[in-house]
């Protein structure tokens, strides 16, 4: 019975009621579930299946798929500052704010909608699978996806406020750019090879968005935060993460493969 009754504290009662009844929010287990059949169709279901077939080319698809993260990232981004993040939020530390008021409420959908987002993103991975791209499904690209998830989860859940926007401004415009680069390497091997500069420069721009986001989050700290203490902690705890794993993929993807070719 404390059993339950903690579950529902943690579960219901500390629960940012504006956003607790919403799809795959009031409880953890849906987005658990998904996970792990994210998890193990890419890690045992899919390569089982594909071990005695031809890749697939997913041409199509994946320039769809790539549109469709340019047109939804840019969409996030135009929404967010079309909701004031930048006159009250931006690199500010202002007071959590839980009311149904249109700016408040309408920061609570716009992480919705981004969490929603990256939970698509999973399809990314199953794509690896089924062209048989086993070398792009690393533990970095599994973390990444994953704890994006849960932390979207988490901040959607809890802490539904204009101060997590930040986070999703800068990471939403990163993808812009990123998806618009994969999309121009389908165009053709051509097209490809003039684009083999600007890899490693993608790479380096989604570092430095992992720096700039962990001094922004030293705010917290400061006698003028309130709240978010706790968020904001998980959150420069796994940018720190992130960046030490794209730092060591840099490394082994471009820093070796100079060292060598000299």
């Amino acid at each position: 019975m404390e059993l339950l009754e903690l579950y529902h504290y943690y579960n219901t009662e500390l629960a940012d009621v504006r956003t607790n009844d919403w799809l795959f929010i009031s409880s953890p287990i849906p987005i658990a579930l998904i996970t792990f059949a994210y998890l193990y169709f890419v890690l045992r279901c899919g390569p089982r299946y594909m071990k005695d077939k031809s890749p697939y080319s997913c041409r199509t698809f994946i320039r769809c798929y790539n549109i469709f993260q340019i047109v939804t990232n840019y969409l996030i981004v135009y929404h967010i500052f079309e909701a004031g993040w930048y006159e009250d939020f931006f690199i500010y530390c202002v007071d959590p704010d839980y009311s149904y008021d249109p700016k408040p409420y309408k920061m609570c959908k716009i992480l919705w909608y981004t969490y929603i987002l990256k939970i698509i993103d999973y399809v990314e991975t199953g794509v690896f699978v089924l062209r048989k791209k086993d070398g792009q499904i690393s533990f970095l690209h599994l973390y990444h996806h994953v704890s994006t998830v849960f932390l979207a989860w988490f901040f959607v859940k809890y802490f539904a406020l204009g101060t997590a926007l930040s986070v999703i401004v800068v990471n939403s415009a990163i993808h812009v750019i990123m998806y618009t680069y994969y999309l121009l390497s389908t165009i053709g091997p051509s097209i490809q090879l003039n684009l083999q500069p600007v890899k490693p420069i993608i790479t380096i721009v989604q570092m430095i968005q992992f720096v700039a986001l962990i001094a922004l989050g030293f705010q917290i700290f400061l006698p003028s935060c309130i709240d978010g203490k706790i968020p904001g902690i998980v959150m420069m705890v796994n940018l720190m993460i992130n960046f030490i794993l794209f730092y060591d993929f840099y490394k082994k993807s471009y820093s070796l493969k100079k060292t060598k070719a000299k």
